[in-house]
């Protein structure tokens, strides 16, 4: 497991997607390998903060500490703490995915619209989550940037919620299959989605720098994905 920042209090690792984040409740029967298990073998005791997708990967941060775990999860859950980047890369629009029958595809969007947010009920099924009118207030932001390439940041918390935005506006993210986007034999346990730029705006005394960010090759992990 790749150490991206380690200090007495916090480990920052980077999930490869396919792993876990931590256990499922499956625990031991469950043969997948587990991000949080391997970073502890590597550097001692660790508390989950926070959890990503098992087909995404990204910067995944643990605690080293119960006192830090208290104080990250206070940062997490403040509306102003911490801004969380992914990127995502798409193919063109379409909603050949989306049943004719269930309501929730934003078909008037446009790409053209190169910045703004998305606003949806969410809620959440036993595998997928989808919009309802009973579903919790979701807010994400998104900057599209060219050839199916996208910056998107959840401003709130719901499951699955940015591989939801994008099958609904009509640009599934690649390899998703469960959210309708295009996949090839070797996207095996992986979707083009990474979360690559965590941001603190209230770091609440924990010694912490500004950001952390994954310096990959963007290129390389494009041309992985092309349809």
């Amino acid at each position: 497991m790749k150490i991206h920042f380690e200090s007495e209090d916090v480990v920052v690792v980077e999930k490869p997607a396919g792993y876990l984040s931590v256990p499922s409740s499956l625990g031991k029967k469950d043969s997948r390998p587990v991000a949080g298990i391997l970073a502890q073998n590597q550097v001692g005791p660790l508390f989950p903060v926070h959890r990503l997708d098992y087909e995404v990967a990204g910067l995944l941060i643990f605690a080293k500490n119960e006192k830090a775990q208290t104080i990250l999860h206070k940062i997490w859950e403040s509306e102003d703490g911490v801004k969380k980047t992914y990127k995502a890369l798409s193919v063109g629009q379409s909603f050949d995915h989306w049943p004719a029958n269930i309501s929730g595809a934003e078909r008037a969007w446009s790409v053209k619209e190169v910045s703004g947010t998305w606003e949806s009920l969410i809620a959440q099924g036993k595998k997928r989550s989808f919009i309802a009118d009973y579903g919790k207030p979701s807010l994400t932001y998104y900057h599209y940037h060219q050839d199916g390439v996208w910056d998107l940041q959840p401003i709130t918390g719901r499951r699955h919620q940015l591989r939801l935005e994008m099958s609904r506006h009509g640009f599934p993210i690649i390899g998703d299959t469960l959210y309708g986007g295009l996949k090839k034999p070797d996207h095996k346990d992986e979707i083009a989605l990474v979360a690559y730029k965590i941001q603190f705006h209230n770091k609440l005394n924990l010694q912490l720098p500004d950001s952390f960010e994954m310096g990959w090759n963007w290129l390389e992990w494009k041309e992985k994905f092309n349809p």
